[in-house]
Formats: C-alpha cells, structure tokens, sequence
C-alpha cells in the first residue's frame, strides 16, 4: 500500500489529505452547542410551496 502513496504526484496527496480532514464519519463530536442540540429536519418539516388551489381556498 506504500507504493500507492509513492506513485501519487504532490497534488494527489494533498487532495487525500484534505479528503481525511473533511470526513464526517471520522469527526462524530459535534462542532458547537448548536449542532449538538439541533435535530435534523425531514423534508417536509418547514412546509410546502403554495400553489393556485391553496390561494383559491
């Protein structure tokens, strides 16, 4: 597996390396107090757009 990383030019490895940081299944600690104690939304959680049959009612 090290002549992988061997064969792989400069920017190649500074991709991989920005991939490791960025991985969220790596990093389960939550950033801030916010994303702590916020629950994720389903889709339809803030409602739907209006259409002309919700203005006619």
């Amino acid at each position: 597996m090290s002549n992988l990383s061997n064969n792989k030019d400069e920017q190649e490895q500074k991709i991989e390396r920005l991939a490791e940081s960025i991985n969220p299944s790596e990093d389960v600690s939550p950033d801030s107090l916010a994303e702590a104690t916020t629950a994720p939304l389903a889709d339809d959680a803030l409602g739907g757009n209006a259409n002309e049959d919700d203005v006619k009612k």
